[in-house]
């Protein structure tokens, strides 16, 4: 019975074989029918010329080819095969069909090109067929696998539905099994991943993703690509070129992000430090640069571990003797871009850090001190303060201390120090973990740090990188002085000798009349009356006043002033004097000396002005103005300051560009009456101008000041 069966199975896989021979040779022979119709060399006999004594297939083939310009590629094996027979009128294509036959042999064709090599029977798989159904109308799906190679259903299911579906290489012979009804694609993808323990990942540009479910204990080295491609995690490159992305991570690891995006840009990576401890990153953005990306995966990085540094120094400088050192800091990573190399590790690495050159554009990295004021030292007291300075710092000098120190008063009054640099005004928080070197003459700025610290202060430097405005400050000054004075009367008296008469009479009247004309006009007087009036005596004079004087004086000046915005300009026009201070030493004990130094200490008298100007966002113009006008009055000594008249005023004004802005009521008024005469007699009308002198003064200043701001951008 065993015999029977194993006859029987023995005769059936004959048959199967036989029947599977001649099918390839019957396609073999219909093939090459079809292209004899336009390749003769297959219809064409024989070459007698070609021998078959001892010849191997593949020569045989190749002079075969040779003869009958045929494009025939051999295979190596056929090298193995000697043949014997002889053929006599018979086609080409009738010898290839009969070595195909009688050596077991396939031709696959390709175009015109016949390619000969062994035929090779492959063993069919008896399993279960592979039933796809997808109606693309409505996007669903029905499956019916059972023991499948994973290679083989995806292919199917990929003809069928024109979906993309991946898999981890090693997993093409992966058996699958799954019956599932029509259903929706994506529902029933999931449950054919989750029926064969396989992981599914869907990305941004519709692919499916599968791999094998990673086990507890794997290492990180040997991740799933489900741990790469989390659900939640998904991004699209939106150009490669400019490396824009479209990004949707929730908790993804930064080193898998890193790599997935650097795998789709193609970029060059170095990896100076593992990169699993760098935390997790949740971000959701339609557009961003991978850049811009690293910046905002690495920042919080030096953000964190700044913070446990100032935790870790405050908690150092309080610690007592007894209490245990402080943790060790956290990692912080980072990253730096060479060229198209990006390179990844912690900040205190060397090939991770970065040095950046910016230069500024709009504005200078050296900020502008105000000019000195023009209304500073005015005052004899602080010229004196500053001399007495200068005194003692000489004095300390001559006795061999140290070198007499600054003595500007400004200075002395006003201790804190401006900034030098653009770097002063900006917040330590922007400058943390850097360092900067100032190239005035080029106006850069040269930094050290790590990448996305760097990229945060340039972020922070082209905010304020502004084009700082200028204000064209026009102003006139304005000082009218009106005076008028009137001095009239008669002085009577008697001199040492006999006067003449001489004086003028117009147009002032300051006439001196002798004894001989005072005599003339008594007698005219008594000759005409009945009252004899006498005469005076020889040295009897007279000296007859009258005159009015009147003035009418006006000062104007008109500065232009041209200044940045927040520094102060200023203008000053007056006149300095000088004044002596003397300074006495006396030098030793037993044979004291005295020594005497005399210094000359200037002092000024002027009309000052000093604006600062500040543009405000509507562009309106905020003015902080303070005018002096100061003049030289009287000494008490030739060597004595003299004394000052000063008037000045301090204002804070709001205005819109090219508005006008009016200063003034600086205004001096002065009068004076005054007079001498006779008692009695000089207050009487008319008669009292030949017996008193009289004085009236009056003088008035008035100062205003107009100011008109330009700003020019």
């Amino acid at each position: 019975m065993k015999s029977i069966l194993s006859i029987i199975l023995i005769w059936f896989a004959f048959s199967i074989g036989q029947a599977q021979s001649n099918e390839r040779l019957s396609r073999i022979q219909n093939t090459l029918d079809s292209l004899s119709v336009n390749t003769k060399g297959l219809t064409e006999t024989l070459d007698a010329s070609i021998s078959l004594n001892e010849v191997t297939l593949a020569n045989f083939l190749l002079a075969i080819s040779n003869a009958h310009n045929l494009s025939m590629n051999v295979s190596s094996q056929l090298s193995q095969i000697t043949i014997t027979n002889n053929f006599s009128d018979v086609t080409i294509a009738n010898v290839l069909v009969f070595l195909c036959k009688e050596y077991n042999l396939n031709i696959e064709f390709t175009g015109n090109i016949l390619s000969v090599k062994q035929h090779v029977q492959i063993q069919k798989d008896h399993t279960h067929p592979i039933a796809i159904d997808y109606n693309p109308s409505n996007e669903t799906i029905a499956i019916d696998i059972k023991d499948n190679n994973l290679y083989e259903v995806f292919k199917n299911i990929m003809d069928a539905s024109a979906k993309n579906l991946m898999f981890a290489p090693g997993m093409e012979n992966q058996k699958l099994t799954s019956y599932i009804k029509a259903t929706d694609f994506d529902a029933a993808i999931d449950k054919l991943a989750l029926a064969n323990s396989l992981t599914l990942t869907k990305t941004k540009d519709n692919f499916y993703v599968f791999d094998l479910q990673s086990k507890d204990n794997e290492s990180a080295s040997k991740q799933s690509l489900r741990q790469r491609l989390n659900p939640n995690s998904t991004f699209k490159v939106l150009n490669k070129n400019s490396q824009l992305l479209e990004v949707n991570f929730v908790d993804t690891p930064i080193v898998d992000v890193i790599r997935m995006v650097g795998d789709s840009l193609d970029i060059s990576m170095f990896f100076a430090s593992p990169l699993e401890k760098a935390g997790t990153l949740t971000l959701s953005t339609k557009s961003i640069n991978f850049d811009k990306l690293l910046v905002k995966m690495f920042e919080p990085q030096v953000e964190v571990n700044a913070m446990n540094t100032m935790v870790n120094v405050s908690s150092s400088n309080n610690r007592n003797s007894n209490q245990q050192p402080s943790q060790p800091e956290a990692i912080s990573y980072t990253f730096k871009k060479e060229g198209a190399i990006y390179f990844f590790g912690t900040t205190n690495q060397l090939s991770v850090r970065k040095v950046e050159i910016i230069t500024l554009r709009h504005r200078s990295v050296n900020l502008m001190a105000d000019p000195e004021s023009m209304l500073s030292n005015t005052s004899v007291r602080d010229n004196y303060i500053a001399a007495d300075q200068g005194f003692r710092n000489q004095i300390n000098y001559n006795n061999g201390n140290n070198r007499p120190q600054n003595s500007n008063v400004r200075h002395i009054q006003n201790g804190n120090q401006e900034p030098k640099s653009i770097l002063d005004i900006i917040p330590e928080e922007i400058k943390y973990g850097l360092d900067f070197k100032i190239d005035f003459e080029l106006n850069n700025i040269y930094i050290t740090g790590t990448s996305a610290r760097i990229e945060f202060f340039k972020k922070f430097i082209t905010k304020i990188d502004k084009t700082i405005p200028v204000i064209l400050i026009e102003v006139m000054i304005v000082e009218a002085q009106t005076t008028n004075t009137l001095e009239a009367g008669v002085t009577w008296g008697i001199g040492d000798e006999p006067q003449i008469t001489q004086g003028s009479l117009f147009p002032t009247t300051d006439l001196t009349l002798g004894a001989q004309t005072i005599n003339k006009i008594i007698n005219g007087f008594s000759s005409t009356s009945v009252f004899n009036f006498g005469r005076v005596v020889p040295n009897f004079f007279a000296t007859v006043k009258a005159m009015e004087t009147n003035g009418d004086l006006k000062i104007k000046s008109t500065p232009k002033l041209a200044t940045l915005n927040g520094h102060k300009a200023s203008f000053s026009n007056g006149q300095t004097s000088y004044y002596a201070i003397v300074q006495r030493n006396i030098i030793g004990t037993d044979n004291p000396q005295t020594s005497e130094i005399r210094n000359y200490f200037p002092i000024d008298a002027k009309l000052g002005l000093d604006i600062k100007p500040y543009v405000t966002g509507d562009k309106q113009v905020l003015l902080d103005i303070n005018v002096i006008q100061s003049s030289f009055g009287q000494r008490i000594a030739d060597d004595a300051p003299p004394d000052i008249n000063s008037r000045n005023f301090s204002s804070v004004v709001r205005m819109k560009d090219q508005d006008i802005a009016v200063l003034g009521g600086l205004e001096e008024n002065y009068k004076n009456n005054s007079g001498s005469g006779v008692p009695f007699l000089a207050r009487i009308p008319i008669i009292k101008w030949l017996f008193s002198k009289r004085v009236r003064e009056g003088r008035k200043s008035k100062l205003t000041v107009f100011i008109k701001p330009t700003v020019i951008y």
